[in-house]
């Protein structure tokens, strides 16, 4: 029996999730109303510089959350704007409101790992029904099956997989609505 969540697996080390991005767009063509966000890196020109921008999916809007100094880039630090997650978790919660049929989350990062960041937003999702997908690196797993008590589905971040996996949502939702 599939769970209303699912942890969509990528290798950190690629960190290819366009699966995720063309699953979201596959779905809107189709009418499905999908909230949450997806990320994009963007070049800033710059020694292979590049910024991370948080897109809400239902609006399209762009949130900077990664914009790297050439220090910040060159000694790998950490350059993430929490200023910026504000505005992320407003995303979130505004689907959460709007009552979407899923909400897509392309992060579980540092922040996640450590508690903090989207995690609030995405188990308040869970928890009012609202069917997630959560992009995971797959060095952050663990912490993902534990914070998570190990009951949310686990797929590969690819498009095929996540459609299946959103197919046997909506065969588990079918079947609870003729009970």
């Amino acid at each position: 029996m599939p769970t209303l969540f699912a942890a969509a697996v990528y290798p950190a080390k690629e960190g290819d999730r366009a699966g995720l991005a063309h699953f979201v767009d596959a779905l809107k063509k189709t009418g499905v109303r999908v909230g949450g966000l997806l990320q994009e890196k963007v070049p800033m020109g710059k020694e292979g510089m590049q910024r991370v921008e948080a897109i809400d999916i239902a609006t399209g809007r762009r949130i900077p959350v990664n914009q790297p100094t050439t220090e910040t880039w060159r000694n790998r630090v950490c350059s993430l704007d929490v200023s910026a997650l504000t505005e992320t978790t407003a995303s979130l919660r505004r689907a959460i409101a709007d009552r979407v049929e899923l909400m897509v989350v392309e992060k579980f990062g540092d922040a996640e790992r450590d508690g903090e960041g989207l995690t609030e937003d995405v188990f308040q999702a869970i928890a009012a029904g609202i069917p997630v997908v959560i992009a995971v690196p797959d060095t952050n797993l663990d912490i993902w099956n534990e914070r998570s008590g190990g009951m949310g589905d686990i797929v590969d971040c690819n498009e095929g997989e996540l459609r299946r996996w959103w197919a046997s949502v909506q065969c588990e939702k079918r079947i609870n609505r003729s009970a």
